[in-house]
């Protein structure tokens, strides 16, 4: 349940908000003119709205829908002479209603997202609840051991979106450029016992990203990392993500280690770590 008003926040409480600003207007300045005559003489006001209606089909959701909306009034201002009379008359109302709906879109973020889900071979979580996850974006993290490797399954909401395309490597980018997937791997360590190292001397070193693999799942995006302490590589970490219909985008990050005298990589004989991807992605199918 907490999925689904999850994802009705991400789609009602932006247009609520632009809803609300046409509302304010119409009843401070035209209450003489009955509100459906005022909402249909903006054509502005009726495209954001569609647009709210209708953001579950815009890729990336409202990270492209607001740029290009931009860009195409800028098109429609210059192009339209109407469109420029009304401008001066109306940009206070309009800005005031763009600015609601991105408010709108940050508050969507805290909105709950589903539990994550391991599969039956790696047996009960270590670790269900993450007490230093950010409260923004909303997010759940299980961390199970598997023998010789680390899983760390996390469920995020990416704010503003509720369709599944792209979103999935809009995430993997996020971590990179902002640091957040050494914080990840960071957390994931501290909860485990007996590991005998200080999390803080972990450092990562991205050796692939940007790319994808076909799993049995699907075409997936993925990120490779070596751990490193002082320079030298202790393990390796693997992290793909999938974007869900509703705006959650579900990763699986695999952290397995060097074996001490071995002469392989982690990952060399499952560059991709498909023996993990795809039992995952079977039981969240």
């Amino acid at each position: 349940m907490m999925e689904i008003g999850g994802t009705l926040a991400v789609w009602l409480i932006p247009l609520l908000c632009g809803l609300g600003i046409i509302g304010i207007e119409w009843k401070w300045k035209y209450p003489h003119i009955h509100v459906v005559d005022f909402f249909r003489a903006d054509s502005f006001s009726q495209g954001l709205s569609l647009l709210c209606i209708g953001i579950i089909l815009v890729p990336l959701g409202w990270w492209i829908a607001i740029p290009a909306g931009a860009i195409g009034m800028g098109v429609r201002a210059i192009a339209s002479e109407d469109s420029r009379k009304m401008w001066p008359t109306r940009w206070q109302a309009r800005s005031a209603m763009v600015v609601a709906i991105v408010a709108g879109v940050i508050i969507s973020g805290f909105g709950g997202v589903s539990e994550p889900t391991g599969a039956a071979e790696w047996g009960t979580p270590l670790q269900t609840e993450n007490p230093d996850a950010p409260n923004w974006p909303a997010s759940e993290q299980h961390i199970w051991n598997d023998g010789a490797a680390i899983l760390v399954v996390n469920h995020v909401r990416l704010p503003g979106t509720l369709s599944a395309i792209g979103s999935g490597s809009m995430v993997l980018w996020h971590l990179e450029s902002s640091g957040t997937d050494e914080v990840r791997l960071k957390q994931a360590m501290e909860q485990l016992e007996g590991i005998g190292l200080n999390a803080d001397w972990f450092t990562l070193e991205t050796t692939a990203h940007g790319q994808s693999y076909d799993y049995e799942g699907g075409t997936l995006p993925y990120t490779l990392k070596h751990v490193e302490i002082s320079g030298n590589k202790i393990a390796e970490m693997i992290t793909v993500a999938i974007g869900v219909w509703g705006g959650e985008v579900h990763l699986l990050t695999i952290i397995k280690p060097n074996l001490p005298g071995s002469e392989f990589l982690p990952f060399e004989s499952d560059p991709y770590a498909s023996q993990y991807v795809e039992p995952w992605l079977a039981a969240n199918a």
